[in-house]
């Protein structure tokens, strides 16, 4: 069974890109499919195999630039082809990569991470004019997987009318960088705030309220955006900046919970620290990805936290951690694995049958 893999686009290494990283693992000759690739920006598995994509790789370097041209997708998806000689595609999209080309008797199963596309061509005219067709566009060709599976609950029952046998499976994490540590190590006397995510006038107001309330804080990630207040008005070692899992896992198992308000990607921060056994504040966006036992909701307003940190701070006297970071094990990335190689298995005697067969050489299967 030959099997190719394709996706939106590779920019940088995030979440997204972290899910194609391990279907890679699982199929290291596999090759890549994508619409838009900025070369060597993201390492490991994912640029060490050949990556196929348009010329969009040579116009944009950022999601941001990709859904400026989203409108053109369609089109663009007709002069990208898989080649006949695949058995199977797997395919990890966020809207639009189910339209890649490929022959009619190469079977495709669809992982969809996201339908960014309904959120995301609202910015340029010519977007809002093209917008229905493109997701006309993207469903009919979603309804045409031979399997769909689905990251999380809320988007089965969108799609409910369109692959009413979709599956769920819940994206990969690397839970096991995330180590659960004794309680009894750290004093849990201050709260981390993840950065990503904050507008700089809603990090200030953070910033305000916790002085008000007396709380001590460290925010955490990516904090470029925050350069003002990290340069004139916090000192240095309240940004912990963006490090690697080793380096975040001891500083969120120390804090008394993560505050969050990052809703526009995957929520890695709070899963890394429910794993550690901390409790987290989120915004009430992120019910679609979490729930369960550590997990306080409240919205970006000084009322809404108060009453969620001093849930907190109640619930903090009889935390137990394993129970916080058993609602994250559905996302381990062996899980995910293990689900999808019961999808192959699934398929095996299908696909083998069809690998015994040659494409023929003029290609009038093709589609």
């Amino acid at each position: 069974m030959k099997v190719a893999i394709t996706c939106d686009y590779l920019f940088e290494r995030n979440h997204y890109t972290e899910v194609i990283e391990t279907v890679c693992e699982l199929f290291p000759e596999a090759r890549l499919y994508c619409f838009a690739h900025k070369q060597g920006a993201i390492l490991g598995h994912i640029e060490q195999r050949v990556i196929t994509s348009t010329f969009l790789s040579h116009k944009v370097n950022t999601e941001v630039e990709f859904y400026k041209y989203s409108y053109q997708i369609p089109s663009i998806a007709k002069n990208l082809f898989v080649s006949c000689e695949y058995d199977l595609i797997i395919n990890i999209s966020k809207g639009f990569s189910q339209g890649i080309k490929k022959c009619e008797r190469t079977k495709i199963i669809t992982y969809l991470y996201d339908l960014d596309i309904e959120n995301k061509m609202k910015d340029s005219l010519l977007q809002k004019i093209f917008s229905s067709y493109v997701q006309s566009w993207a469903m009919k060709l979603l309804k045409k997987a031979d399997l769909v599976i689905v990251s999380r609950d809320d988007l089965k029952a969108h799609l409910a009318k369109i692959v009413p046998m979709a599956e769920v499976a819940p994206p990969p994490f690397r839970i096991s960088d995330y180590s659960l540590f004794p309680k009894e190590m750290f004093k849990h006397h201050f709260f981390a705030i993840e950065a990503k995510g904050l507008k700089l006038q809603e990090a200030k107001l953070l910033v305000e309220w916790m002085k008000e309330w007396n709380f001590l804080f460290q925010f955490i990630g990516p904090d470029e955006h925050l350069s003002e207040i990290k340069t004139n008005e916090l000192p240095a070692n309240l940004f912990f900046g963006n490090k690697c899992s080793g380096e975040h896992a001891p500083v969120l198992a120390s804090s008394m919970a993560l505050i969050s308000f990052n809703h526009e990607e995957f929520p890695n921060l709070v899963l890394a620290t429910m794993a550690t056994g901390r409790p987290v504040i989120v915004g009430n966006e992120l019910k679609k990805w979490i729930s369960g036992t550590g997990t306080f909701f409240a919205s970006l307003t000084k009322e809404s936290l108060k009453v969620m940190i001093d849930e907190v701070l109640k619930f903090s006297e009889h935390c137990e951690g394993q129970k916080i970071r058993a609602h994250v094990m559905e996302y381990h990335d062996i899980k995910f694995k293990a689900h999808l190689k019961r999808v192959l298995d699934r398929f095996h005697d299908n696909f083998h049958e069809k690998s015994s067969q040659k494409p023929s050489s003029d290609c009038q299967e093709c589609n």
